[in-house]
C-alpha cells in the first residue's frame, strides 16, 4: 500500500538579514528611509550584502502510512513548524518534494483558515468548501462539529469576538470532523484546558482508527507517547531519528542539554562536581515513568564535616517542594564525612512521579542551618513521561496529583 504522505529530501531556506545601519539589529524606520533616499545605491548594496540564507530544513525524508499516528518532536527552532507548513501547503520547499494522497486538514495556529468577520457557522462551511466538500457533506457533519466544540450559543457570532479557547475548540472540531485523509495538528492544542486536550487526543485516535493519518507536533512527551505509535525527531532542521515513538523519545531525551548549574560549583567547604539523573545508565533530562531511575551527586570536601545535612529537593513546575531526601534521614552515621571525594546515589522506584516537569536541587548544610553553598543554586530540570500502563483516559490529563501511588484497588461486587 502506498503511503498517504511521502516527504522526499525536503529543504527550506529563508533569506535573513538586517536593515542598513542596524549593526545586526533592525534599524529604525526613519533612519532606513533617510539612508535610502539620501544614498539609494548604497542602501541597495547594504541590503544585498547583509542578507544571508538560513536553512530551516535540510534533506528531511520520511513516509506516513494510512491510519498511522506520527509524532514530530524536537527543540524550539528544530524546524517542526516549517515542516508542518510545507505539509499543509502554506509554504513550499526550496528543494525536494512531498506527495499527499488525500485531503489535508490542518490546525497550525489558533483560528487558522477562519475569517474573523464571519460567524462560526459561516466559517464551518467556508472550511468545508476549502477542503472540497459539498454543502450536503458539511450538513451531515455540522451537528457533530458544533457539539464537540461546545460553542452552540455563539454559533452566529463573528469569530473575531471569540476567546482563544473558543477559537481553538471550533477550529479543531472543524479540522477533525470534516474527515480529511490527513489530519495535522501543531502545539496549538496547548492553548486549551486539560479536559479539552484529552478530548482532542481521543478524537485524533478515533480519526486514525477510521484509516486516516494523523501528524501531531508537541513538546508534551506524555501527549506524544499516549497518542502516537511512530515518531520523527528533528534537530537543527535535520532528521536525527525516526522509528517507534519510544525510540524517538529516548533519543530526544539524550539530545537535550543538561540544564542547571555549570560544574564544578566551588564553595569554601565543599565542591559539587556533578548532578546527574540516570536511567538506562545514561544521564538524561527525559525520564520514563515506567522504569526506575537514580540521582547521582559527585562532590569533594577538603576537610571533615560534622553534623552534615545534605541531599536533594524535588520541586514541581510551580516551585513547590514535593520530596526531600538527605543522606542522614535513615542513617545518622552519614552526618559525619571524612575529607575526600564522594559519589552519592539515590535510587527512585518506577511509577512514582506523575507526568510533568520537575526540578532537582542540591542542599548542603552543617549544624542545622549553616549553608555550605551560599549564593549557589545547584539544580537541574527533568521531564517525566507517564508509565505506559497508566490509564490517562479521564478528564484530567495529565493527572493533577504529583505523586503516583503504585498500588491496585480491589473492587468486589457485594450486591446483584
Amino acid at each position: 500500500m502506498e503511503p498517504v504522505v511521502e516527504v522526499r529530501k525536503i529543504s527550506k531556506s529563508y533569506r535573513i538579514g538586517s536593515l542598513p545601519g542596524g549593526s545586526g539589529r533592525a534599524a529604525r524606520l526613519t533612519e532606513s528611509l533617510t539612508n535610502t533616499i539620501s544614498h539609494p545605491m548604497r542602501a541597495i548594496r547594504a541590503n544585498l550584502t547583509t542578507k544571508e540564507s538560513f536553512w530551516a530544513l535540510r534533506d528531511v525524508s520520511f513516509n506516513v502510512q494510512q491510519g498511522e499516528r506520527l509524532g514530530i518532536i524536537g527543540r524550539n527552532g528544530a524546524g517542526k513548524s516549517t515542516l508542518l507548513k510545507i505539509l499543509s501547503q502554506i509554504t513550499y520547499p526550496t528543494s525536494g518534494e512531498i506527495l499527499l494522497r488525500g485531503r489535508v486538514g490542518s490546525l497550525l495556529e489558533v483560528g487558522t483558515g477562519f475569517h474573523p468577520d464571519l460567524t462560526g457557522r459561516e466559517n464551518i462551511y467556508l472550511n468545508g468548501a476549502i477542503l472540497g466538500m459539498t454543502r450536503r457533506e458539511i450538513d451531515s457533519r455540522f451537528d457533530d462539529i458544533v457539539k464537540f466544540a461546545e460553542v452552540e450559543k455563539f454559533l452566529d457570532v463573528p469569530t473575531k469576538r471569540y476567546s482563544s479557547g473558543m477559537y481553538l475548540r471550533l477550529a479543531f472540531s472543524v479540522a477533525a470532523h470534516l474527515e480529511p485523509d490527513i489530519l495535522i495538528a501543531d502545539e496549538v492544542l496547548a492553548v486549551g484546558d486539560q479536559q479539552f486536550q484529552s478530548k482532542c487526543l481521543g478524537k485524533m485516535r478515533e480519526v486514525s482508527e477510521q484509516g486516516r493519518a494523523v501528524i501531531f507536533v508537541s513538546h508534551n512527551m506524555h501527549a506524544i507517547r499516549s497518542l502516537c505509535e511512530s515518531g520523527v525527531l528533528l534537530e537543527s532542521g535535520r532528521l536525527k531519528k525516526s522509528g517507534t515513538v519510544d525510540e524517538v523519545i529516548e533519543e530526544y531525551g539524550r539530545s537535550i542539554d543538561v540544564q542547571g548549574a555549570v560544574f564544578p560549583v566551588r564553595a569554601k567547604e565543599i565542591t559539587i562536581e556533578g548532578l546527574e539523573v540516570r536511567q538506562h545508565d545514561i544521564d538524561s533530562n527525559m525520564i520514563d515513568g515506567t522504569l526506575p531511575s537514580k540521582i547521582v551527586i559527585r562532590f569533594e570536601i577538603p576537610t571533615a564535616l560534622e553534623r552534615l545535612r545534605m541531599g536533594v529537593f524535588i520541586k514541581n513546575s510551580l516551585g513547590d517542594d514535593l520530596i526531600r531526601s538527605y543522606f542522614s534521614d535513615w542513617n545518622p552515621d552519614m552526618e559525619y564525612l571524612e575529607a575526600g571525594s564522594y559519589v552519592a546515589e539515590l535510587s527512585f522506584p518506577e511509577k512514582l512521579l506523575a507526568p510533568g516537569n520537575y526540578s532537582i536541587s542540591v542542599s548542603a548544610k552543617k549544624h542545622v542551618n549553616v549553608d555550605l553553598l551560599p549564593g549557589e543554586r545547584v539544580e537541574r530540570s527533568i521531564t517525566v513521561i507517564a508509565p505506559v500502563d497508566y490509564n490517562t483516559s479521564g478528564g484530567a490529563d495529565p493527572p493533577q496529583a504529583e505523586i503516583l501511588l503504585n498500588r491496585r484497588w480491589e473492587v468486589q461486587r457485594t450486591r446483584g
